[in-house]
């Protein structure tokens, strides 16, 4: 397909997009005549009406088992904004793919035994990071993240990480970065920006990297390619003036040319992100965020009034 065809192709699911959240609009302008109570129980109640609207929408332009990475990557390259002057509708919606980092569960042995080069990945990675970011006491930190991971405590310690338990959270992860830190005086550990190398998300046996959207970081990371070349090849290019290369080609092209394991790492894009939506609602203005994977929805987080 030229240039043409795929900038008219883009073009039209743009259109797309922006007609089927007018069904938003709309279900807004109807909630907010209903609503006679102010207050953040009700910018709340509007919240959720939003929610429903846009996962019904993404259920219908991304459903489970198709891939379209020209859709993901509009959606990742151009936030859709909704507004109305007049009414004084307002709703900015803004996604990035989710599964851009090594899953924290694969740091579980247990969660891994089926996979085990899953485990053999997270901890390269992990690894790495402490090369990278110079860590003290790299050995003391591996230790307490892979004991903590794979344990709760309790008098009788048992594994935490099964396909149906809760994951170590980004909050606990960050306790552990703290004792450490202040046990050993050492800042490197929040140098790290951790999120660009794993995701703290519950995940399934099924789950896999994202080859198509992983992070930079991360690439750099597990395929030995400088992070810097990484950083100015491996991009979204909505106007469709260059190819984006498949992770499999670009590790061809700049690696050690082995293929990636399609176990680890998907070879097409994820229908898996994470988005945020903010709205006006009277005289203010609210956030909330969620994920979104093959027509699931999960993790729904009010902020309230910004």
């Amino acid at each position: 397909m030229d240039k043409t065809k795929r900038g008219i192709a883009l073009f039209i699911t743009l259109l797309i997009i922006a007609s089927i959240l007018s069904i938003v609009a709309v279900s807004f302008s109807y909630l907010e005549k209903a609503q006679d109570d102010a207050g953040e129980s009700s910018a709340l109640i509007q919240g959720n009406l939003l929610y429903k609207n846009t996962t019904n929408i993404l259920k219908y332009l991304f459903p489970k088992g198709k891939s379209d990475s020209k859709k993901l990557d509009l959606l990742y390259s151009l936030p859709m904004m909704l507004s109305d002057e007049k009414s004084g509708f307002m709703v900015n919606l803004q996604c990035t793919p989710l599964m851009v980092g090594i899953p924290v569960a694969w740091l579980d042995e247990s969660f891994s035994k089926k996979i085990p080069q899953r485990y053999t990945l997270a901890v390269n990675v992990l690894e790495y990071i402490f090369e990278k970011y110079e860590i003290k006491e790299p050995e003391t930190l591996k230790a307490r993240i892979l004991d903590k991971v794979n344990r709760v405590e309790g008098e009788n310690f048992q594994p935490r990480l099964t396909p149906s338990s809760r994951v170590l959270s980004r909050k606990e992860w960050n306790k552990i970065l703290l004792d450490y830190r202040l046990e050993y005086d050492d800042l490197n550990v929040f140098k790290v920006p951790w999120e660009k190398y794993f995701v703290f998300i519950e995940v399934t046996q099924n789950a896999t990297v994202d080859g198509e959207y992983l992070s930079a970081e991360l690439l750099s990371a597990a395929f030995e390619i400088p992070l810097d070349v990484v950083q100015e090849q491996w991009y979204i290019d909505v106007e469709g003036n260059n190819e984006k290369p498949t992770l499999a080609k670009f590790i061809a092209e700049n690696g050690t040319g082995e293929t990636p394991d399609k176990k680890l790492f998907s070879s097409k894009g994820l229908n898996a992100m994470h988005c945020e939506e903010t709205y006006a609602y009277r005289d203010g203005h609210y956030r909330f965020s969620f994920d979104y994977e093959n027509e699931r929805n999960r993790n729904f987080e009010f902020y309230g009034k910004i």
